[in-house]
This record gives structure tokens, sequence and C-alpha cells, in this order.
């Protein structure tokens, strides 16, 4: 099919590329040449610089990483040693917090005001929606850290933000859709989404997750079958996970304003230099 581009075959699942099982329908070069159809954006920090408005720190915690993607950034403990850009050779960057509970450093698009996309419609016939960031925690200590990766409503890279809610134990009630670790239970990767107010949180086991390894998490619309599936590494997590968008779903943030938010919150016995490396991430959406 014409405009549809290659990312290598499914017997390697887990390499460093993105997931074929995930981008290989993801009409990249047909939104390139018509915008008006879509767009794709991917960054792997390797052209990216990090500003901050002062010299040495950032001011109110605010920041920004500019490349590939734009990066509205957010650091809680104001240290800009706390965000390190192009942490290895392979362009990643480290989001660390200085151990304080509660600390949020947190990257997200949009501004951390506007949405750049919106998701599905419930009930309406399903435009695609691609997207998948490669990851890996230093610590997955019980009482360390939460961490959330994947899309919610702007505004998240904040003060108390991040997704999370009180503390890095659970998930505040807000509009997400993606993957976090708890700080109750740090090798237990969950899949989660959320419609805020008026629906249900839903979270379940996604992987157990080791610290200092890489992990791809993918999520995408099923166009043909009308359904939302979540990916670890290449490989769907089934039907049992997937979430129905063809019809009613009062716990799926229907047709929501969203950016992609990858977020780490301190919990109390976490560290200085506990974090999330981030070594790309990859969004497309068919309008």
């Amino acid at each position: 099919m014409a405009g549809i581009v290659s990312y290598g075959t499914a017997a390697s699942p887990v390499s460093r590329m993105p997931s074929p099982i995930i981008w290989a329908d993801c009409p990249v070069e047909s939104f390139r040449a018509s915008p008006d159809k879509g767009f794709h954006k991917f960054d792997d920090f390797q052209n990216s610089v990090l500003g901050v408005p002062h010299a040495t720190d950032f001011i109110s915690g605010v920041g920004q990483i500019t490349g590939d993607i734009n990066w509205y950034l957010y650091c809680e403990s104001d240290k800009q040693a706390d965000v390190v850009v192009q942490a290895d050779e392979n362009g990643s960057v480290l989001l660390e917090t200085d151990g304080t509970d509660a600390d949020v450093t947190c990257i997200t698009t949009g501004g951390n005001k506007a949405g750049i996309m919106k998701t599905p419609a419930i009930g309406a016939p399903a435009k695609g929606l691609w997207f998948e960031a490669r990851v890996k925690v230093v610590s997955v200590t019980d009482g360390d850290a939460g961490v959330f990766v994947g899309l919610a409503q702007p505004g998240e890279a904040k003060d108390g933000g991040g997704c999370m809610g009180a503390d890095a134990s659970s998930l505040a009630d807000v509009d997400y859709i993606g993957f976090v670790q708890l700080s109750g239970d740090g090798d237990a990767l969950k899949y989660c989404y959320n419609e805020a107010t008026s629906g249900t949180a839903q979270s379940g086991a996604a992987k157990t997750i080791a610290a200092d390894t890489w992990y791809r998490l993918g999520v995408k619309v099923d166009r043909q079958n009308g359904k939302v599936r979540f990916y670890v590494d290449g490989v769907d997590l089934g039907d049992s996970v997937a979430i129905d968008i063809s019809k009613t779903n009062a716990n799926f943030p229907s047709s929501t304003d969203m950016d992609v938010v990858i977020g780490f919150t301190a919990d109390g016995t976490g560290a200085d230099h506990d974090g999330i490396y981030v070594d790309w991430v990859r969004i497309a959406r068919e309008y």
C-alpha cells in the first residue's frame, strides 16, 4: 500500500526499533505528503537541547527541551542537573528528582496548555492513532517512585501532576490512556485509562519490569475492530485488555484533547538520581 513505512520484521520484537505490529499500517509518508490527512512525529532526543530561563537552574520548575518534538518541561526540584538531555550514546533524556517526597519531573507536548490530538470518539468510525515510547526506570523498589507514560489531558506538567494522585502510589482523576508504575508495587507495570469525573479508572497487569531495562510501551487504535490496544515490546496484551470504542464506554476518554505525558514522581523512600530514561517517542494520528 502506498505511503506505508516498513519498520522491520515481527521476528525481532525486542529490538530498539519501533514495533512493527504497531506501525506497519501507519501511513507516515501519506501524512507528510498531505498534512490534512494526519500527522506523525518522532523524537529520539539526538537533536535536542535543554532550555532553561536561568544560567544554572530552573525558575518555578519550568523549562523546555527543543528538538524534533518541542517539549514543555516541569522539574519541581528546580535543579538543572535533574534533567539530562542526550544522557547516553543513543540520545535519550533522563528525568530525575532529588528524592524529595512527591516531587515531579515531567515532559509534555502542546506547551502544557493545548492537546496535540484528540482521542477517538466512542461509537464513531475509528480513526488511526499510534503511540509508542522506549523507556527504562532506574528503580523498581517499592516505595521509591511512580511513573506515567502515555497520553493525558493538557496541563499535567506541574506540582502534583504527572497524572499522579496525592503521591506516587495512585493515579489522579484526570483523562489518560497509557502505562503506569505505582510506588506501592515498583516492578509491576500496568496499562491504564480513565475518563475523568464521570468514569471509573481502569488498569491491569502489563508486565513485571526490572530496573535499568528498556521497554517499548505502545497504544494503537485497531480501526478494523473498533478497539484500542496496548503493547509491550511489540506484543499485543490481548483482547481482554483492549478497549471497545465501537459502543458506549463510560471509562474511556472519548474525543478528548490529549498530549504526550511522561512523568516521574518521587515517593517516601526514593533517592537522589532515581528517574526515568526516555530513548524515543513516536506518535501519529489520522484526521
